[in-house]
């Protein structure tokens, strides 16, 4: 997958038995035959690891209806899907140059919380794309319906040289998250920049 921010064309090489991509901005998922197609892979995707009941693919289609309304431009997004285990998983990825005010704001919204209700920071160290912070917060909100509902969300910033590479998790089925750990190093590994993009100006 190929995706650009105002500053930077950049390319995303992800397991695509973890991950579904959401259509890109323009991409025609606006309209009800581009986002039934889509939900149809979303289902697909699924099918394919396990048998799915008509409850299941009822589920799965409002998931996916409520994400389709997450695309924006410049804003790559992926919904964490794996195998045999439901999840409202979505992962955005954004990656600018550091000087970039515009995808400044866009890093901003992507990464906006609500007060959180637990949070903590680590230090990360990559081997491709330098160094940054990985932030998890737990939101606890209350729907229309009265049920109280805990919200996860990650975000993860990390500084390679002259570009900013921002990725943001978010959902409400915690115990993906779990497994969402073991695939966030990879996700990151996967983030291809171009030569002269000032990454290697460290």
């Amino acid at each position: 997958m190929a995706t650009a921010t105002p500053a930077i064309t950049w390319g995303l090489d992800y397991d695509a038995a973890q991950f579904i991509p959401l259509p890109a901005a323009g991409e025609g998922a606006e309209h009800p035959d581009g986002a039934r197609a889509w939900i149809d892979t979303v289902i697909s995707h699924y099918e394919s690891s396990a048998p799915l009941t008509d409850g299941d693919r009822q589920g799965l289609a409002v998931t996916a209806e409520a994400l389709l309304t997450m695309i924006e431009p410049f804003v790559t997004r992926l919904w964490f899907a794996p195998p045999g285990v439901y999840s409202d998983v979505l992962v955005s990825v954004v990656v600018t140059d550091l000087e970039g005010d515009s995808a400044r704001e866009i890093i901003a919204e992507v990464t906006a919380s609500p007060e959180s209700t637990a949070s903590d920071g680590v230090a990360v160290e990559t081997d491709s794309h330098g160094s940054g912070i990985l932030v998890r917060r737990t939101t606890g909100v209350q729907p229309e319906d009265g049920r109280a509902l805990l919200v996860a969300q990650w975000d993860l910033l990390l500084q390679n040289g002259a570009v900013l590479i921002a990725i943001n998790a978010m959902g409400t089925t915690l115990p993906v998250f779990a497994r969402l750990e073991e695939e966030l190093m990879g996700l990151v590994e996967g983030i291809v920049l171009p030569a002269g993009s000032g990454a290697d100006a460290q």
